[in-house]
């Protein structure tokens, strides 16, 4: 409740809130102890307000220069100073402002136990975590120590504040070896942030060519070593940067890829200190969050584990899943590619029987949706591209092993796929049937127009009237082109229709016939409208010379938006079905 014996609350609030100085100190010289007075229903007082009001810092000033340094650590309801309020606010002036007078306000904790600092980091005060990480003091109890040292370090991490974490963790390296109340170690959290890393970033092709270029300039490589910040990352790129302030998306990129080479700078940091300790040790630290960052497909965390601590390949989690089992069972292709970049090792860590006894080629037989992946048909194709690429890897024994329900992985694939081959059947079914009846009505109306000639014929020959004009060679030549690929096209949709529609033929059969289909019905309604509209030439030229260019252009849009609606669709058709493999080498570097 709010005091009642403050007769002013409700206008000091306001004026308060909105930095009106001569209200409040009317109010403070006819009450002293409105200074302290509880104005709001969270027990803040008009030092609370304003700070997280952020309006006016002169408020704050006066305000703190009228109270007695002990007062300045009064707290709310949430246990909260007003040296908290700045953290939560982001207002750093107001906590220079606050320190300056108390510096012991940096210690205080709140209901939870959490500092200003920690609350800072809680919610991404970038600049206010970087002042107050300089004035707050390793004093008994320290906020850097055990627990709650943890707990900070994993608060900048998970605000993406990886130069700061760096800061931190060089001066406390024993943090890396912690784990924090809620029994989460900085690596655990590191590994459930896949953004961090180049892996876990979905970038356009365009994006991808920026980044490769930010990822070779020496500027970016100096300010990760001297943990500069992302957002001013300096060097010779920032004149550019400085020219280029209208193109968002190349900053963008390039606080992105520095972003990335922090966190993994402070990856092999944690990596480094984990394995200081003893084996039991390392494995503890080490064993959970390698599983997550291959369960979550990051390439970059998972590859600096085995090359620091190649143990890990053979540590299992609850289940007995090492890593490259977990990156099957969750499709993560870039964790499972790493096979390819060990040595013999391979052999062995591919035999590895879970306490299901279910093999790696059990796994991949498995169901695992995909969100990657749109469509019934194509997660079908890419599930069959998973099985097949396991089974070169495994001993050819290993087909025929039966788990602990007494099936070997062709017998686990085909019960597990049933109700997505039946979606991926209806799904090109329909598909086709709606295609289909375009291309019929295609080939009907080119067909047709063959033997209606534009001008008419000579009725004695029977010889086209405008045979020798351009416009009717293009007229004749785009009238069969769009006969011959509708007609390819209407054949390729019935051969879908007719399909027997088993497993194999997800694979490679119905992709090729729908994306050879999808392209002839492209052609076959762009061959069609050029007919039109040169037949349209022919009749109309004589009296309206300029009726083709208007006809022409209109004639483009449907072509247009067939393109625009279809064009997704078949190049990730025809990406998956005849582009490069998900399954390749992807360094020559030995990793094992």
């Amino acid at each position: 409740m709010m005091d009642e014996n403050v007769r002013h609350c409700l206008p000091l609030y306001k004026a308060a809130l909105h930095g009106d100085w001569d209200t409040a100190k009317r109010i403070f010289d006819s009450d002293s102890n409105a200074l302290t007075a509880n104005i709001s229903p969270i027990e803040e007082t008009a030092l609370h307000v304003s700070i997280c009001a952020g309006h006016s810092i002169e408020f704050v000033e006066k305000l703190v220069d009228r109270m007695p340094a002990d007062e300045l650590g009064i707290k709310n309801k949430f246990g909260q100073t007003p040296l908290h309020a700045a953290g939560v606010a982001g207002n750093t002036e107001a906590a220079k402002v606050l320190v300056k007078k108390n510096p012991r306000l940096t210690q205080e904790r709140n209901s939870v136990n959490d500092t200003p600092l920690h609350l800072a980091a809680v919610h991404a005060r970038k600049e206010t975590v970087q002042y107050l990480l300089s004035v707050t003091q390793d004093e008994d109890p320290s906020p850097f120590a055990d627990k709650d040292g943890v707990k900070l370090l994993n608060l900048l991490i998970t605000a993406d504040f990886y130069s700061i974490a760096l800061d931190l963790l060089k001066l406390y390296p024993a943090l890396a070896r912690r784990r924090d109340g809620q029994g989460v170690s900085a690596l655990d959290r590191l590994a459930g942030k896949p953004q961090a890393f180049a892996s876990g970033s979905r970038l356009g092709f365009f994006q991808r060519l920026f980044y490769r270029y930010f990822a070779c300039t020496s500027a970016d490589k100096e300010s990760v070593h001297q943990g500069k910040d992302v957002e001013n990352p300096g060097g010779h790129f920032e004149e550019y940067q400085k020219e280029s302030m209208h193109f968002q998306f190349l900053q963008h990129i390039q606080k992105k890829n520095l972003l990335h080479k922090q966190a993994m700078e402070l990856l092999r940091l944690l990596i480094s200190e984990a394995i200081e300790g003893s084996v039991l040790e390392a494995d503890n630290l080490l064993a959970s969050p390698t599983g997550i960052a291959a369960t979550l497909g990051i390439q970059e965390f998972v590859t600096e584990v085995i090359k620091s601590y190649p143990y890990i390949v053979w540590l299992r989690n609850r289940d007995g899943q090492n890593i490259f089992l977990l990156a099957v069972k969750h499709r993560q292709e870039k964790i499972f590619n790493l096979l390819y970049q060990m040595g013999t090792h391979k052999l062995f860590t591919t035999t590895f029987i879970d306490k299901q006894r279910n093999s790696m080629l059990h796994l991949a037989g498995m169901l695992e949706p995909s969100k990657k992946i749109s469509g019934a048909a194509l997660q079908m194709q890419r599930e069959l591209q998973w099985f097949k690429e396991v089974e070169k890897v495994v001993q050819p024994s290993y087909k025929e092993i039966k788990n602990k329900d007494g099936k070997i992985p062709r017998e686990v694939f085909t019960e597990e796929h049933k109700d997505l081959v039946g979606k991926g059947e209806k799904w090109m079914k329909d598909t086709a049937s709606s295609c289909a009846t375009v291309a019929a009505l295609v080939v009907t109306v080119v067909f047709a127009a063959a033997f209606t000639v534009p001008g008419g014929t000579n009725s004695e020959q029977g010889i086209p009237i405008y045979l020798k004009e351009t416009s009717f060679m293009i007229f004749a030549v785009s009238d069969a082109l769009g006969l011959f690929s509708s007609s390819t096209s209407l054949l390729m949709f019935l051969g879908i229709l007719t399909s027997r529609y088993s497993e194999e033929d997800f694979l490679k059969a119905l992709p090729m016939r729908l994306s050879i289909g999808l392209i002839t019905l492209f052609f076959s309604i762009a061959s069609m409208l050029v007919a039109f509209t040169a037949a349209f030439h022919l009749v109309l030229f004589h009296r309206v010379k300029w009726i083709t260019i208007p006809i022409g252009l209109t004639a483009c849009a449907p072509v247009t938006l067939f393109a625009l609606l279809q064009f997704p669709l078949l190049v990730e058709i025809v990406s998956s079905t005849f582009g490069p493999s998900i399954f390749y080498i992807q360094s020559e570097e030995i990793i094992f």
